[in-house]
């Protein structure tokens, strides 16, 4: 196999310009990879990881024996783009091909593809938004009791038993937990029962949620 010759063809053929330099597609590499190469190599795929967040896929050539002669991961998340939202694996396992071919030398431009280029962009950007997610509702502003009134504690819990009723995931309500950490522990010292009233109610809210309850 003649790495430099397929090379020289994909760069030979039309590509995409991408952030000022020119890039060409999995689907071009491959047609050149198999006009060269046949059936000598194989590419596999493997399926590292698919849940609802992300897909993982590991991509192998190999010879006639089965020795791997390079491999390659790639990575998509779930919603990143729109044809991640129908095609998560099918799209990674194209980027996943595409670095297998990179690492035996047979890259789209600068050991990248149209297609990871593209990728990453997503990627980073869903990346973010789930690293910082928005706030969750009815948590922003929390009513803090100011004096010791049981008047004051009492309007304080009802307000946080409808904050919790409002919360439709349970990383809600865990960052609710972490954010009114201070004042639970303040109302513990001051009421125990009405401690264990907002405590069973946060727990009751959490099993309809892990139930499927909206």
């Amino acid at each position: 196999m003649d790495i430099k010759q397929i090379q020289a063809a994909i760069s030979e053929m039309k590509s995409l310009n991408l952030r000022g330099n020119e890039y060409t597609q999995v689907q071009q590499r491959i047609e050149a990879f198999r006009r060269y190469v046949g059936f000598e190599f194989a590419i596999e795929s493997e399926l590292i990881e698919d849940n609802e967040s992300r897909v993982l896929i590991k991509a192998v050539i190999t010879d006639r024996n089965g020795f791997v002669v390079a491999s390659g991961h790639a990575e998509e998340l779930r919603g990143s783009s729109n044809v991640n939202r129908t095609s998560a694996v099918e799209n990674c396992e194209t980027s996943a091909w595409g670095r297998a071919l990179a690492n035996l030398g047979l890259h789209g431009g600068k050991m990248a593809s149209a297609e990871e280029i593209d990728t990453a962009k997503h990627n980073g950007a869903v990346r973010d938004q789930r690293q910082a997610p928005a706030p969750a509702p009815g948590i922003e502003q929390i009513p803090f009791p100011s004096n010791d009134k049981v008047t004051d504690w009492r309007l304080w819990v009802d307000e946080q038993k409808n904050n919790i009723n409002k919360m439709n995931v349970r990383w809600h309500l865990q960052s609710w937990a972490k954010k009114t950490s201070a004042e639970r522990e303040a109302l513990q010292e001051y009421d125990r029962e009405l401690t264990a009233e907002l405590k069973d109610h946060y727990g009751q809210r959490y099993e309809q949620l892990n139930d499927g309850v909206r």
